[in-house]
């Protein structure tokens, strides 16, 4: 048996065993918010936390109540094993990875993808996939070190797209989720405020789903950013059926729309407790397919610590079911 064929079996293998101990919890969640799903959480928001010691940091999460979390980097355990088995010794399933695409090297977060027992690889900024060749890889740095790297990268990640980069980027993301697929994965998408950037009339995000692959290439909405952009959730989750498959719970204590950056950017804020109205968003959008939800908080915490803001959040979430 080959590899990939012997990655794509297990990884079937994996999942039948994974949907058979969803069904069997299924009432413990059923009613753990209002979409009738577990809570969980983009480990970005402890990043802090998480960097100084990952054992400690998903502790504190499990005995809050999240029995989900989506990774951005591995914090202090260093490699995707080892933070592993931090999540199976604390009862965390971690059903998607945000990770960096090398179009050169594709199976480096395959294989990251599989470690950590996920079934979506998610790219945090899609647009990262197209100057994959120029960025350093922050798996294993130190949170100072992840923390200049990001801040050197991301402003030109997050400047508004053009036609001719929503072009590229579709190309690239189906090369993405045809290998995602073959290796036994879904690829999806993350969202900030430059995918809906203008594009002939419309959004270029509507370009990126309708040029895509729908049985290859999915969508998390990042239901703060969208906003932030001028749309909900919903328009998108209607308009595309199937393809929306994660959000995230993000709230901003104000917004103007379009400022994603600069002096008058958004600030977070804890859910509930901002701009971003989560009940309707959690009534239009019921039933539509949504898979999975992690809470992700924007910084600068100025009320609370993180991990405080973190139980903040899942309360909420909580009290809404």
């Amino acid at each position: 048996m080959s590899n990939i064929t012997r990655r794509v079996f297990l990884g079937r293998a994996g999942s039948l065993a994974a949907v058979t101990a969803m069904a069997a919890a299924m009432p413990r969640f059923a009613s753990a918010t209002p979409l009738g799903l577990p809570i969980g959480i983009q480990l970005y928001v402890v990043n802090a936390d998480l960097g100084k010691d990952a054992e400690a940091t998903i502790k504190q999460l499990a005995a809050i109540g999240y029995k989900e979390v989506e990774t951005a980097g591995f914090g202090s355990a260093k490699t995707a094993a080892a933070l592993r088995k931090i999540f199976d010794d604390n009862g965390i399933k971690c059903p998607s990875a945000h990770l960096q695409f090398d179009m050169n090297n594709l199976n480096k977060a395959f294989d990251d993808a599989h470690t950590l027992g996920c079934t979506y690889a998610t790219s945090s900024v899609p647009k990262q996939i197209l100057a994959s060749a120029s960025m350093p890889d922050m798996s294993s740095m130190s949170q100072d070190e992840r923390r200049a790297a990001m801040a050197k990268t991301m402003r030109g990640m997050l400047a508004p797209m053009t036609p001719d980069e929503f072009k590229a980027l579709a190309e690239a993301m189906n090369k993405v989720g045809a290998a995602a697929k073959a290796s036994g994965l879904r690829f999806a998408a993350h969202n900030h405020t430059m995918e809906f950037a203008d594009d002939n009339g419309k959004p270029g995000y509507d370009y990126l789903i309708s040029n895509t692959d729908k049985n290859t290439v999915f969508f998390e909405i990042d239901c703060g950013w969208i906003t932030v952009a001028g749309h909900k959730p919903s328009e998108y989750i209607n308009r595309y059926p199937g393809r929306i498959r994660m959000l995230h719970i993000k709230d901003f204590l104000a917004i103007e729309p379009g400022a994603a950056t600069g002096p008058n950017a958004p600030k977070g804020a804890e859910i509930g407790t901002g701009v971003v109205n989560y009940k309707e968003i959690f009534a239009s959008v019921k039933g539509k397919g949504i898979e999975h939800i992690f809470v992700e908080q924007e910084g600068p915490y100025s009320r609370m610590p993180a991990m405080q803001a973190a139980e903040a959040d899942y309360k909420y979430l909580k009290s809404l079911s």
